[in-house]
């Protein structure tokens, strides 16, 4: 409850520029085909080696931009977490896997340039909503070589995932409206390619090494159900890895989107306690 209650006299700070934040815009961590993909950084003004965040936007794997969890960056370099909001290949141009290689690039990228941003390279954690929960779950479950980014000898892997209402078995899709989504992302039907789709869906891919996770997810969601999230965290609690799971009366898709509102300082709440929990310094 009190956690709850510092979060809901913060959480105003989503509206403005926050207080003790460096930004630096438009990093650019890699350039492929030509297309140069970037990050904006999120800093905290305060001496120390931070453990960092790597924010993946949502968009149905279609649209998007790393602006659009900027407020929660803010938010939680303000608390001393170094934010890293990314940009990636979006479908249709590009297909899985190439926004998950892109992904474990910047993963790299950030422990390659970890000492020049205060930040602790053993203490990464990443957050997606929507789509970009789906690909944060494969970031923390996939093996490295699904999606391979070509830096020898820097991981890819996170030591934590936070994942708010994303699709976790892809071919629970199928038939439904998302079907199209899914389809564009992977650039093959679910008919035609069962086995890709399977491949691309983070709950094939649990295993007992997998890190922390933390589901945030609406029961009012009529975009992704939110039994996606319960099926996930069932299967890696079954395979001995900790996995909260934080259900919303009420709350729709995209809720976190909306700053200033009960459930989303409540998930802000959860995220807060999950990170104190796991990224502590030992």
């Amino acid at each position: 409850m009190a956690r709850v209650m510092v979060v809901a006299a913060l959480v105003c700070s989503f509206a403005a520029t926050a207080l003790g934040v460096t930004e630096i815009h438009d990093v650019v961590y890699r350039t492929v085909d030509g297309l140069p993909l970037a990050l904006d950084i999120y800093l905290p003004d305060s001496p120390g080696s931070h453990p960092a965040i790597l924010f993946v936007h949502g968009g149905a794997w279609h649209t998007g931009d790393k602006r659009r969890l900027a407020p929660l960056a803010r938010f939680l370099a303000e608390r001393g977490y170094a934010g890293f909001s990314v940009n990636y290949r979006l479908a249709p141009d590009f297909t899985f896997p190439a926004a998950l290689e892109d992904l474990r690039c910047a993963v790299k990228w950030l422990r390659a340039h970890a000492a020049d941003y205060g930040v602790d390279p053993d203490r990464i954690a990443a957050l997606g909503t929507s789509a970009g929960a789906h690909l944060v779950a494969l970031l923390g479950t996939a093996p490295e070589a699904l999606g391979a980014c070509v830096d020898p000898g820097i991981p890819s892997r996170v030591q934590a995932v936070i994942a708010l209402f994303g699709p976790m078995d892809l071919l629970s899709a199928a038939g439904t409206p998302a079907e199209r989504a899914v389809e564009g992302f992977l650039g093959a039907a679910a008919g035609d390619a069962p086995d890709l789709w399977r491949e691309a869906s983070p709950i094939t891919w649990v295993s007992p090494d997998d890190p922390p996770f933390l589901f945030i997810h609406g029961r009012d969601d009529r975009v992704v159900p939110y039994e996606e999230s319960v099926r996930m965290a069932d299967a890696l609690r079954r395979a001995g890895v900790e996995a909260r799971l934080f259900l919303i009366p009420g709350a729709g898709h995209g809720f976190i989107n909306r700053p200033d509102t009960p459930t989303t300082r409540a998930a802000v709440a959860a995220i807060l306690d999950f990170l104190d929990d796991t990224l502590a310094v030992p």
